[in-house]
């Protein structure tokens, strides 16, 4: 059979859809946009099917399997419902919505990705979306500013356009993400190929891991956020350091000329900025002095059974007399009985939200908490080892078939879609965002990524 590709090209309907997606991506962390976010799914799956009717298929299977995963993942939610819902009526409304909508937006992403499988210089404008919401958030962080004169407001979030932590962490990784695929796509080129830096597209990236760090660590300070933001660029920075000292050992006895010290800014730069953002939320945010000791203390649920009510029953002290970080113990605590309540509701209980709040009434009766705080564990508790199975499985598969892409590749797609699905595996294991437009977030996510990885050749 043909690869997958476009049997006819269309650039105004190419771009409708990445103009579509981009604005999705600009509203989904947005309060109050679910009326423009409904017109858009709908006129955007309208666009999604013309596009499909373009594409023929694949020899490949394996090249399906992401998709396949994610398609298994829709038919197992309703199978739950129709066969294991401890809660047909509550279930039956997140079907309707939250799962309706996740569809679309798969629908849409699955599109969206081959498109610009074929066009990839307009993967940007997706990312410009993000850029533009981080960019309306500071706007409206700035006013607050002016108003108040408090740089570091702790409780600004719950006034900001984003409305909660949630949504900064996950787009801002997102972006984050696709930024370093990207960028290692270049810095690839520029060293094989020795293509100049692209000053525009460079300013671009750098301007917004710039406005995302400082959203994480002045206007929003989510420790989730920095965290995750930590782990990628320092993974990034570290490959291409790597590489470039694989570039001097080849160059021992010879003269390093400009662009090879422009290269080296390319990786001393995004260090600097860094550590910069690091030093600083360090100094706001108290949560790290004595992260791990409160990590220890949490785990043993049992033994400190504190987590159940912390209003009613307080915290525990480390060794050395201090009170945990209520928000160490919290989490770490409430992930821990997230991990033993699955283990007892393997097939889970059928409900993306307070899915915890429910199941652990069974094996502690007076826990008065609603969610584990990792996305993970609450959509295991939600949808049990199959939701698992089918999802990490999509974006598993995704990085392994990117991989395989990585030496014959000639666009960034499979760089891209490594680093987004690591983003989008880090950020649902240490982050609160498995309800509602999240879950829109991550399938559109997966088709796109799924879809953008498909072979580019031209059918015939």
């Amino acid at each position: 059979m043909r690869s997958s590709t476009a049997n006819s090209s269309s650039p105004i309907l190419d771009f409708s859809l990445v103009a579509i997606s981009s604005i999705l991506l600009l509203i989904w962390p947005i309060s109050n946009t679910i009326a423009l976010r409904n017109g858009l799914l709908i006129a955007g799956t309208i666009l999604a099917l013309i596009v499909f009717k373009r594409f023929s298929c694949t020899n490949n299977l394996l090249r399906f399997l992401p998709i396949s995963l994610g398609i298994g993942m829709f038919i197992w939610v309703l199978l739950h419902f129709l066969l294991f819902s401890q809660d047909p009526s509550s279930q039956l409304h997140e079907l309707g919505s939250t799962w309706k909508r996740s569809f679309l937006a798969f629908l849409i992403g699955g599109a969206t990705g081959l498109v610009v499988g074929q066009r990839p210089h307009q993967t940007n404008f997706l990312w410009l979306g993000i850029y533009t919401s981080f960019l309306f958030l500071l706007v409206d962080y700035l006013i607050a500013f002016k108003q108040t004169g408090q740089v570091f407001m702790p409780r600004y979030y719950f006034v900001s356009p984003f409305g909660n932590k949630i949504n900064t962490v996950i787009m801002g990784i997102i972006f984050i993400s696709a930024v370093c695929g990207s960028a290692a796509f270049q810095y690839r080129k520029m060293n094989v190929e020795k293509m100049k830096v692209r000053l525009g597209l460079s300013a671009f990236w750098l301007s917004g891991i710039l406005l995302i760090l400082f959203s994480y660590t002045t206007i929003i300070d989510t420790r989730n956020g920095i965290g995750i933001a930590t782990i990628l660029l320092t993974v990034w920075i570290m490959i291409i350091l790597l590489a470039k000292l694989r570039s001097v050992k080849n160059r021992l006895g010879t003269n390093f000329n400009a662009s090879y010290w422009k290269s080296l800014l390319v990786i001393a730069l995004p260090l600097l900025i860094l550590l910069f953002f690091i030093q600083g939320h360090l100094q706001i945010n108290r949560g790290w002095n004595h992260f791990f000791e409160d990590l220890h203390i949490a785990t043993q649920i049992d033994r400190y059974p504190q987590w159940q009510d912390t209003p009613k029953l307080g915290y525990p002290k480390t060794a050395s007399g201090e009170i945990v970080y209520p928000n160490n113990y919290e989490r770490a605590a409430w992930a821990t009985a997230g991990i033993d309540s699955i283990t007892k509701n393997p097939l889970g209980y059928g409900l993306l939200e307070h899915s915890l709040e429910r199941v652990i009434k069974k094996s502690y009766p007076n826990a008065t908490i609603k969610s584990a705080h990792s996305a993970w564990i609450d959509y295991g508790l939600a949808f049990g080892i199959p939701g698992l199975v089918l999802t990490l499985g999509a974006l598993i598969s995704i990085i392994g078939i990117s991989l395989r892409q990585l030496h014959t590749s000639t666009s960034p797609a499979a760089l891209i879609a490594i680093w987004v699905s690591a983003g989008l595996l880090l950020t649902f294991t240490f982050a609160e965002v498995s309800s509602k437009h999240s879950i829109e977030i991550l399938f559109f996510c997966i088709a796109l990524l799924s879809a953008m990885i498909f072979p580019s050749t031209d059918s015939t």
